[in-house]
């Protein structure tokens, strides 16, 4: 059985930054937003949108993890 293979042709690290002052009880908010998994779900479509408007990325197989 062949299996289509990909390669890492490039990363994209994405830094999320709150200030260091913030209130504890905002930070932990963000946090457990970040951490939800309707977050991932919107980065993901908005990540797969951007990518799909450039037909030179066709074959491009994107994932995002954490």
């Amino acid at each position: 059985m062949s299996r289509t293979r990909t390669v890492v042709i490039d990363e994209i690290h994405l830094n999320l930054r709150i200030p260091n002052d913030l209130p504890d009880d905002e930070a932990e908010k963000i946090r457990e937003l970040l951490a939800g998994e309707e977050f991932m779900s919107r980065l993901r479509r908005a990540v797969r949108d951007v990518v799909h408007r450039a037909p030179e990325l066709k074959a491009v197989r994107v994932s995002l993890t954490r």
